[in-house]
């Protein structure tokens, strides 16, 4: 055979598995198409379904707080009015559904007088996020 015939030969093969290795390969395309189309639509589909009971509740605002007609406290009247007001704003707390993290901000947001004054020497003290940081407990 000569040299032109064995390199025509071997071109044609080359050229004829070149076409069944792209068959191969558009056969198993086929095969995983639908099936990765179908996760991609079940996942979407439970994204979906989690996103929507997943919906962060409306923040708890000073607004709604207030409502609940928190007493104001001054660090006027003596311990035995603080204690009173401790009882009083828990109850405020409890009762309002305040969220633990706001407990703070929204119980020293009705501070009045001298508490008002004694609460901003402590924020300034200890800066903002570590004052607000404190829990109510």
């Amino acid at each position: 055979m000569s040299s032109f015939g064995s390199f025509h030969s071997r071109s044609a093969r080359r050229n004829h598995d070149d076409k069944r290795i792209a068959s191969l390969i558009a056969k198993q395309i086929a095969k995983v198409i639908p099936q990765i189309v179908s996760e991609l639509n079940e996942n979407a589909s439970k994204s979906s379904e989690e996103s929507r009971t997943d919906t962060p509740k409306a923040a708890f605002s000073f607004k709604q707080f207030k409502a609940c007609g928190p007493k104001e406290f001054t660090g006027e009247d003596g311990p035995t009015a603080m204690f009173q007001w401790f009882d009083s704003i828990e109850f405020t707390l409890h009762q309002s559904g305040c969220p633990d993290n706001l407990r703070n901000p929204h119980t020293t947001g009705i501070f009045q007088s001298r508490a008002l004054d004694w609460w901003t020497a402590e924020r300034n003290k200890h800066g903002n996020d570590t004052a607000y940081g404190l829990t109510w407990d």
